[in-house]
């Protein structure tokens, strides 16, 4: 389990996929309608995109040549203009926020944003080798470097890793706090994959602390998520945790209802 969550944690690199193509050519065009409409029909490749847009500029930027400078400038007008487009459409203010921060990095702030993922790489490096106090700290490190520069993607990435650590170390308060936070940051960058994989690791830790009030409401919040984002393998197997949580509470009818809607969807 924490092998996968570790694995989870490395930034893949950014392709231009089919909306980032679809949307560079709105950009061009100026249709801002179209580009609402073009998110919405794919929102979870938004964040990819958008992201993928401010690593070129880095990229270009680091890259020592004064001829790269204005190509830097076009790939973040282009990530500015669509995130304030996908915080409306989509209701990811952080994912605008991310893009105007970045946009607006001197080279301080982009030799800073080096050192907190060199701090996070560390942190995983750390929790690899069974060594969790060492990455606890390190995550929440390279947390608070993410939160100074409005790297909302690295902030998401440390509470991840702080969560882990905490679960590694069984503080699993500690770490329902961590795994919430991730969470909720995700969500606001229209990160919905990242959200569901951290909302059910909330969904654990509530059964773990024996919070099952609660646990079955972020259960019932997961499985609405994994409906809207289209997994069904996941909506099926949350079912089955919400049924669990309903039988701790008594809840013996709405149990045997959960598990038959969770069998419908093959769970």
């Amino acid at each position: 389990m924490i092998s996968f969550l570790l694995v989870a944690l490395i930034p893949a690199l950014p392709v231009e996929g089919d909306l980032a193509v679809r949307i560079r050519r709105l950009h061009e065009k100026g249709d801002r309608e179209g580009c609402a409409a073009a998110l919405r029909e794919h929102p979870q490749d938004a964040p990819r995109a958008i992201e993928g847009w401010l690593d070129s500029a880095l990229a270009l930027r680091e890259s020592g040549r004064a001829e790269d400078v204005e190509a830097a400038r076009a790939e973040e007008e282009l990530a500015v203009w669509s995130a304030r487009i996908a915080r409306d459409a989509l209701a990811a203010p952080l994912l605008a926020d991310l893009a105007t921060a970045r946009a607006g990095w001197t080279e301080s702030d982009r030799r800073l944003f080096r050192d907190a993922r060199a701090v996070h790489a560390r942190a995983l490096g750390s929790i690899e080798k069974g060594d969790n106090r060492s990455g606890l700290e390190a995550g929440l490190e390279a947390t608070t470097r993410a939160l100074h520069l409005g790297d909302w993607r690295g902030a998401a990435m440390g509470y991840q890793t702080a969560a882990i650590a905490h679960q590694a170390l069984s503080s699993f308060d500690d770490a329902l706090v961590a795994w919430s936070q991730a969470r909720m940051t995700y969500r606001d960058l229209g990160a919905h994959d990242e959200e569901l994989a951290c909302q059910r690791a909330v969904v654990d830790m509530c059964y773990a602390t024996e919070r099952f009030a609660r646990g079955r409401e972020a259960a019932d919040q997961a499985v609405d998520l994994a409906s809207r984002t289209g997994n069904k393998k996941a909506q099926a197997e949350l079912l089955v945790r919400r049924a669990g949580f309903e039988e701790k509470l008594g809840l013996n009818e709405a149990a045997l209802a959960t598990r038959a809607e969770a069998k419908a969807l093959g769970g």
